[in-house]
Formats: C-alpha cells, structure tokens, sequence
C-alpha cells in the first residue's frame, strides 16, 4: 500500500537518522512483543541538537452542546462557559503551566537559552489551522516557550484543512479500505472483558434503563461497527458513544466543574471516569491506531519530524527551516495516536486514564553522541488532579523517556502495549 511504502522510505531517507544495520521496515503498529530493556537516556557527553514536540491542545468543552449529548445518550449534561470544542480560561492556565515545564527541560538540556531569546529560526511552532482551539495552543506554545521574545505561532489559514495534522488529501485506495476493515475486524472480535465493564458502568449512570426501554440509548445493542462516509471509515455503536462520553466527564472534571455537576450525579466522579475511559482508549484502539489508517494520516507529520531532525526544510510547513532546533506541531489526540502506531510506541499513565489528554506532547529528541546520532522519545503530561486543581506539573512524576534507538527505526519502547484496555 502506498502510504505504508512512503512511511518506509521517509524512515530511510536521511542517513543521519537511519543506523546501517537497522531493519527495512519500521514497526508499523504497537508491539507486541514483550521487551525487558527499557529505553536507555543518551550516554554521557551527549549534545541536544533538535527536538519536535507533538502537543494536544488544552482542555476544551465537548465538540457537541449539551442538547445535542442529551438525544446521543439519554442524559443531561453540564452547560460550558464557552461553545463547543473551545479552551477554556482553566484550559489556557493549564497548558501554560505544561509549556513551562517543557521550557524548563530544555533549557537545563541547553536547547533553549538560559537567558535572553532563542536565535532567529531556532524555534518554531506551527499549529492546525482548522480548529481554534489548535491555534490558540500554538500562539499559548509562543508565549510561554519563550517569554517575552516576540514569539508567534503560525498556521494555515483559519479553518483551512493542513494535510501534516490531517493526512493526505488522496482518497484511500481500494486495497487500503479493505485492509482497514480488515484490522478493524480483528480488533473487534478480540474485545476485552473492561469493554463490558464499562459499558454496564456507563449505562448505570446514563441512562439506567434504556437497555429495556429506550433501545436507542443502549450502548450495548450494537457495541462496535466500522461505518464509511465520504470513503473514510469511522466507528459507530456503544463504544464509539461511551468514548466519546467517557471523555466528556474527564474533560468536566478536569475543568474544575463542580463534583456534583450533572451526568455526575452522585457518583464520584474521578472513580467514575477511570471505570468508564477504557471505553475512549478502545475506540483509539479500533479506529485512530489502525495501522493501515495511521499511516495514511501520519504520512506528512512523519516526514515534518523526519527532516526537521535531520536539519531539513519540512514541506508543507513554511514555519520551519533548515535552522529550526526546536518546532512544536499544536495539534489534537489524533495525531498523537496517528504517530504512536506509526512508529510503535505505547504508555499508560498511573494519574491520569487518558493517555492523549490535553496537553500531553510528544517528543522526538536527536542527541549527538562521540559514536553517532540518538533518538530519544520523551512524554510529558499532566494527572488528572493536577489538570483540575491547576496544581504545577512535577517533572519528576509528569515527564519521562519512553523509547530510545540510534534511529527513529530502532526506538525501543518500553512496554509491551501497556495502554490497550
């Protein structure tokens, strides 16, 4: 398939990021495979050269109104201080607590200064331009990586579709819908006993008795289904609304609303959310980390970390050059899942259930060591207290290295698909 082979040859391109003896094909999907070596940092003497960070936006309300969520799950929900799918205030103060513990990083790694403005060129950020929320990040990513500086985050034009956070514009090929439904059926046929669990869990709180009265709010009467609009797939059915529900709670609850808001009730709602999020990480699982879907999608953000480590002009992407050492890409939970399939990565968090939750960035590292270049892969993100208490991250606990290699073709992961439910 031809995004598969593209994705192949962007890995092999560069010389300096492809180590001789490195294998043909990079690992396309999470592994499987057991490993007991965890990631190694950079030895000794190493030199920071580059870095990409991939960065989720801040906490947004829910893509939908409440009434709308209302006729989707037979339950009320909390009313926004701001419409659909935008930060909030909460948001922007969380995420600039996250873009100051980025900075903190690396200026004690001696990618950005100690004092002043970083060089002209030297950092970039370049944000979706389809979604506002998206290009607030980034111009949020300007004003706190580098205070003071003048920084400005850049973009397409608003509302216009970027094919590096979107994927390409070719429609899949028949062969590439037929693998994806494919992989899709085999996922589906192996759900895994959280699946039920929190699917009766969620329909408790939601609607009690809608598996007897109200069938079309039962999320278990048509649990998964693989649906094409347009000619690109999509999932329909329980897990696809409790999911989406699941996230709707935590984005609520991490916002600081109320513990008592509605659809909480009387639950707690931090229990809550962890019994019902292996809903939202399954629908990750069977439709964001298709192999053959990630590759599609991934293909352009795979080429902007690709030449950007390399010390190359990414295409597509005006904001970076050649002397680029620092760019942060300002995109969604998409393209985090989109690049972690693409290159086999996998993490759980002990504090937060959402591995893509707001905030959360995803670093690719190229360090300069006496024997050759490094990869390291670096994940910071933010518990679920701290994100609603707007407690200051702990790079301590919220910061860690999750694959390393001699090139992004040999990163090691660190576990075995920690973060499938």
């Amino acid at each position: 398939m031809r995004h598969l082979a593209l994705f192949c040859t962007l890995l092999v391109a560069t010389p300096a990021l492809a180590a001789p003896a490195a294998p043909a094909t990079p690992t396309l999907a999470p592994s499987t495979a057991a490993t007991t070596t965890p990631p190694t940092p950079p030895p000794g003497g190493a030199v920071l050269e580059r870095v990409v960070l991939l960065a989720r936006h801040g906490i947004r309300s829910p893509t939908k109104d409440p009434q709308v969520l209302q006729t989707q799950t037979g339950h009320a929900w909390a009313q926004w201080p701001v419409p659909p799918g935008e930060l909030t205030k909460h948001g922007k103060q969380a995420l600039a607590q996250m873009v100051s513990m980025v900075r903190a990083h690396y200026t004690h790694a001696g990618l950005l200064p100690q004092t002043g403005c970083p060089q002209p060129d030297s950092l970039a950020i370049w944000s979706d331009a389809k979604d506002h929320r998206t290009r607030e990040s980034g111009s949020l990513w300007a004003e706190h990586l580098a205070p003071g500086c003048g920084l400005h985050a850049h973009a397409l034009a608003d509302g216009q579709e970027d094919p590096i956070f979107a994927g390409s514009s070719t429609p899949l090929s028949v062969q590439e819908q037929s693998a994806i439904a494919h992989e899709f059926a085999q996922r589906a046929h192996t759900l895994p006993p959280t699946v039920t669990q929190a699917l009766n869990t969620l329909q408790g709180v939601l609607a009690p008795s809608a598996c007897t009265t109200d069938t079309p709010h039962c999320l278990s009467a048509n649990v998964a289904t693989l649906a094409w609009k347009k000619d690109k797939p999509h999932l329909e059915g329980g897990i696809a609304t409790g999911g989406t529900a699941a996230e709707n709670l935590l984005l609520e609850y991490a916002q600081g609303m109320p513990a008592q808001a509605e659809p909480f009730g009387q639950t707690a709602p931090a229990p809550l959310i962890w019994q019902v999020f292996p809903l939202h990480t399954q629908e990750s699982w069977l439709i964001r980390r298709l192999p053959t879907l990630a590759a599609h999608k991934g293909a352009a953000m795979a080429q902007a970390v690709q030449n950007t480590l390399a010390g190359k002009a990414a295409p597509g992407l005006p904001a970076s050059t050649a002397q680029a050492r620092l760019l942060v890409l300002s995109g969604h939970d998409t393209n985090l899942d989109a690049l972690a399939t693409l290159y086999g990565l996998d993490w759980a968090f002990t504090d937060q259930p959402d591995p893509t939750a707001p905030n959360t960035t995803l670093a690719f590292e190229l360090w300069r060591t006496a024997h050759g270049p490094y990869i390291a892969v670096r994940l910071f993100h933010q518990g679920l207290e701290e994100l609603r208490a707007l407690t200051l991250p702990d790079p301590t606990a919220d910061m860690q290295l999750i694959a390393s290699g001699p090139s992004l073709q040999t990163l090691r992961p660190t576990t075995p698909a920690k973060n499938r439910p």
